[in-house]
């Protein structure tokens, strides 16, 4: 789909949940905010550890190849004709959230069984603090408001340096 002109309307990729400047769904990013949601359960519910091990990275396309999206169709084929520098900053940040997603998971995973809910507490600040922000700019990016709300971001989800920095203020 290189040919700009042979885009669907507007109003048919607002119809289908598809932001028409950026020609990306929003939709994708479930895939990181269910495991989010596990991971910052985990102090209460435990037993979600096990979920959490289940899930696998997925690219934008192969997520809505599996997806329920009534529309997933057109946002695979729509994929390619994102511009090149706004897919290249989603995918670099789409890296960095399934990053810090298995690096969590190795932590969970570290803890050899042991489901007190201490111990899942660190992690589900880290999650918290570090995956939400990361998948808040992934939106910005989708919604082409990337630039107006970075700031907006930082105020809204600090990281984990931010919390050890307001102790000693």
């Amino acid at each position: 789909m290189s040919d700009m002109s042979a885009l669907p309307d507007k109003e048919v990729l607002l119809e289908a949940n598809i932001n028409p400047a950026t020609l990306l769904a929003t939709d994708y990013l479930n895939h990181f905010n269910e495991v989010l949601m596990l991971i910052e359960m985990l102090p209460t519910m435990p037993d979600c550890a096990e979920d959490v091990f289940s899930w696998r990275p997925m690219t934008y396309s192969d997520y809505f190849v599996q997806s329920t999206f009534k529309e997933k169709q057109l946002a695979i084929s729509l994929y390619s004709a994102v511009q090149q520098a706004l897919r290249e900053r989603f995918e670099v940040l789409i890296t960095e959230i399934n990053e810090k997603i298995f690096n969590l998971i190795e932590q969970i995973s570290a803890l050899n069984g042991d489901l007190s809910s201490h111990s899942f507490e660190a992690i589900a600040f880290t999650a918290s603090t570090e995956i939400r922000p990361l998948i808040d700019r992934a939106s910005a990016l989708i919604n082409d408001t990337a630039d107006a709300t970075d700031w907006m971001l930082a105020i809204d989800h600090p990281t984990a340096q931010d919390e050890v920095d307001r102790l000693f203020d």
